[in-house]
């Protein structure tokens, strides 16, 4: 047992005669038993991986032959608080006694038949430089696990929306709010997770659809080179770091929806097609399959139905994760295995930077107004309402009370928080706002109360008034406009 630091496990015993690639076979379908991944290095080494655990911690094993005996070693490939012996029992509960149950199992020509299969098909991959799609594709839940998961968390969010009623087709922006959408006033003003739920939240059925398919698509490759721990953290660190990049480049509207997070793992799946670790000769159907999901999103980007800075950011994003797990894990151990080291430096880094955004912005006066301007323009439509309630009042006294305890009180309301921020550090731009919005507050207060003596009074004699106060407050409309 061991406390707070990386710790291994060595266990050699006797090769009795077997060739490397023999040893590496048995210990190939051991792994697969134990349901580790694995991956024959080269001639010289055979690496696999437990799975992770509660502690985001996993083991690295590695079998190689030296003097003629098999060496196994386990080590924890980051510090653990605590690390139960479990290096010594990957090797002397779990794999040594599968290994020695297989070798006794098989026959000679079944053992050296399949020795030359696995080197032949080793030494084929790496001559290619594919480490990754010499092996079938697969197209089921069983080897993409996380990509199944991820789609269900879409889907299952999306009929929460149903269930609130929503429209599924074009839902308001209000309601993307409320179950997490991504705006900037709201992420600068404390609602940091934003970043992550407005991932899952999309807006309409057709976004939704479009992104689900991008996400089993590129999930089918992804999570094949990276496992699943590290495809949900690179799917995690690109869609926020896109959801970041959005509400820099933009700072006005409502973000939602996985295209930035999806258009990362384009990024992640590039990166790694620049480097030795993949092979370039994909099929056809997966290149035009990338193309048109690529080509779509972009041409109703254009159009306004989609955040290209999201899709923008987060592929950038994905090209700067994939190089991380490349250069500093996949490089180094050559296999898939492992990972979580990288895998936490990677979240660390994420955090950091987002972090240091809300430290510097997230206290800027300028957008506490703006957040202040969208709550006053719920207030407006709420005003609004009421004021088209008089169009179908029954009767002059229907519409004194109309005005009185509904329309004037949100109109005063209105004025009363635009007032607040008269204490706020503005821009020249915002203080020309917040002085056109101030008049704009007076004069509705003021066009409410003349439309209720109007009516109160049963007279005509404030029609002028109300007139002129109506005219001004068009051309505030306008400039507000501009």
């Amino acid at each position: 047992m061991a406390f707070g630091w990386k710790t291994q496990y060595e266990k050699r015993v006797p090769a009795e005669g077997l060739n490397n690639w023999e040893i590496f076979s048995i210990v190939r379908q051991a792994c697969k038993e134990l349901e580790w991944e694995y991956l024959v290095v080269d001639e010289n080494l055979f690496t696999a991986t437990t799975p992770t655990h509660w502690t985001l911690s996993e083991e690295i094993i590695k079998i190689s032959v030296e003097n003629d005996q098999i060496i196994f070693r386990s080590r924890s490939e980051s510090l653990e608080l605590y690390e139960a012996g479990r290096n010594q029992k990957n090797i002397e509960e779990f794999l040594l006694p599968r290994f020695k149950k297989i070798k006794s199992s098989w026959k000679s020509e079944e053992l050296h038949r399949t020795a030359n299969a696995l080197r032949d098909d080793t030494l084929k991959q790496i001559k290619s430089g594919n480490r990754v799609t010499g092996e079938k594709v697969t197209f089921g839940p069983k080897d993409h696990g996380m990509t199944f998961f991820l789609l269900a968390v879409h889907v299952l969010v999306f009929i929460a929306m149903a269930i609130r009623g929503i429209n599924l087709i074009e839902p308001s922006a209000a309601d993307i709010i409320n179950f997490g959408g991504n705006v900037k006033f709201n992420v600068t003003g404390g609602q940091w997770w934003r970043l992550i739920t407005n991932i899952f939240v999309h807006i309409g059925i057709l976004p939704l659809l479009v992104n689900l398919f991008g996400l089993y698509f590129m999930g089918l490759m992804v999570e094949s080179i990276l496992g699943k721990l590290k495809f949900l953290i690179a799917y995690l660190t690109t869609g926020v770091l896109a959801s970041l990049i959005s509400i820099v480049w933009v700072s006005e509207g409502v973000g939602a929806g996985a295209t930035g997070a999806i258009f990362g793992m384009y990024g992640v799946f590039i990166a790694f097609v620049t480097t030795p670790y993949v092979n370039k000769k994909f099929s056809p159907l997966w290149l035009f399959g990338a193309i048109a999901y690529a080509a779509f999103n972009i041409v109703i980007g254009f159009k306004g139905g989609n955040d290209n800075p999201s899709m923008i950011g987060g592929f950038i994003a994905g090209l700067g994760t994939g190089y991380l797990f490349y250069f500093f894990h996949f490089k180094r151990e050559l296999a898939r295995a492992g990972g979580t080291r990288i895998s936490i430096e990677v979240l660390l880094l994420t955090t950091l930077i987002v972090y240091f955004y809300l430290r510097v912005h997230g206290r800027n006066d300028s957008l506490r107004f703006e957040r202040e301007v969208m709550k006053l323009n719920q207030i407006e439509v709420k005003a609004m309402v009421q004021m088209q309630h008089l169009q179908s009042a029954q009767s002059n006294n229907e519409a004194v009370s109309v005005i009185r305890d509904s329309a004037l009180p949100q109109w005063k309301h209105f004025q009363e928080e635009i007032t607040k921020t008269g204490a706020y550090s503005l821009s020249s731009e915002y203080r020309k706002k917040r002085k056109l919005l101030n008049e704009y507050a007076g004069l509705r207060v003021r066009q409410t109360e003349l439309m209720y003596k109007s009516i109160a009074e049963g007279t005509d004699k404030y029609n002028g008034e109300i007139d002129e106060v109506s005219d001004r407050i068009e051309k505030i409309i306008d400039q507000l406009g501009d």
